[in-house]
């Protein structure tokens, strides 16, 4: 009987987690060049400053983003999908580039916003050069879209993989060209993908544990029965 009652309460349990599922999805990988459509060479123009890109239930906002003072404001450049012929070339970058290669350039950038749960890496790419002399990059967070903290940042390499524990602090990213001082005459870079985290939402814990609440609750009442 205990078994059986045991074996209840599992089934309850795991069927409040299945319904709960993408709260617990884990890691998802977001390889911008493939979620666009992997266009032909060189790549295409978004036709927009803003755009969503969905796997399944999740959803992640790309938007295009200027610097403005101290802070950030909507950007004038469409995004572009880049395919450069090889990894480190392929991902997201901005029309209107002055070197002609549609990546994010000083002193524009991209917000990565409207994710589930929490950006856990950033892949950058197009850092030419050395870390030294080469093709710089940064990361900022924020959590109110107005103050923004820079996580991250450096120079060269080819690509970056970011994957600083300070992200899982934000709901938004900013990842850009810090610098206007060009590496070969040109100082550029592209958002090859991101790995996002998903986290327990507040309903899903408070739903999980209800369920382990009257399990408990259903286990305590047995007891009272048998010993009356």
């Amino acid at each position: 009987m205990k078994s059986k009652f045991a074996a209840v309460c599992s089934a309850a349990l795991l069927g409040v987690a299945a319904a709960s599922a993408p709260a617990f999805a884990g890691t998802m990988s977001w390889n911008f060049l493939s979620l666009a459509g992997n266009p032909a060479q060189p790549g295409v123009s978004l036709m927009s400053t803003s755009y969503t890109f969905t796997q399944g239930s999740m959803s992640l906002t790309a938007n295009s983003m200027m610097r403005s003072g101290s802070g950030w404001a909507m950007g004038t450049e469409d995004l572009y999908a880049k395919n450069g012929g090889s990894v480190s070339e392929d991902g997201l970058g901005l029309m209107g580039d002055p070197s002609g290669d549609h990546e994010i350039f000083y002193p524009n950038g991209i917000e990565l916003t409207g994710f589930s749960g929490h950006i856990s890496g950033v892949m950058i790419g197009s850092l030419q050069g050395s870390a030294t002399n080469g093709e710089s990059w940064a990361v900022y967070g924020s959590n109110d879209g107005t103050t923004w903290t820079q996580l991250g940042s450096g120079m060269g390499g080819s690509t970056e993989d970011f994957t600083a524990s300070s992200l899982l602090s934000y709901s938004d990213l900013i990842i850009t060209d810090p610098v206007s001082t060009p590496y070969l005459n040109s100082n550029d870079i592209v958002l090859m993908g991101v790995t996002t985290t998903s986290v327990p939402e507040p309903g899903t814990l408070a739903l999980f544990g209800a369920g382990l609440l009257g399990c408990a609750l259903l286990i305590s009442r047995r007891r009272r029965i048998r010993q009356d």
